[in-house]
């Protein structure tokens, strides 16, 4: 795995089914399309070391969710960090109670599209 930019001056560029915009980095998983890039002038490889949250500590994850804006990383534990990181939000956030039935959307009390007669 790897990011691989492309130097030219293209808007962009197509290879092996992958779109290079010009200048900006792109994440290639693929290791034999790495190898063949690696060997062209036109673009730079830079190899990332990829961890599995798993194994990262808490101060790690904390550190993580801070960079990437997650609001209130402080008070999350490690699962809730990874949960958070993978872009799911907070596991406790926005989750209604067991049972709870959900609202009407209307401020009547119906459904907003109960008033509306049917058109043709």
């Amino acid at each position: 795995m790897a990011y691989i930019t492309y130097r030219g001056e293209n808007t962009s560029l197509m290879l092996y089914g992958i779109r290079f915009p010009a200048k900006i980095p792109v994440l290639v998983e693929q290791g034999e399309v790495v190898k063949k890039l690696r060997e062209r002038a036109d673009f730079d490889v830079q190899e990332e070391k990829v961890y599995p949250l798993e194994d990262l500590t808490l101060v790690q994850l904390k550190d993580k969710a801070k960079a990437a804006g997650i609001k209130g990383f402080s008070n999350m534990n490690t699962q809730d960090l990874i949960t958070a990181l993978r872009g799911g939000g907070k596991p406790t956030d926005n989750t209604p109670p067991a049972g709870d039935q959900p609202k009407p959307e209307g401020a009547d009390g119906k459904n907003a599209d109960a008033n509306n007669t049917p058109t043709a």
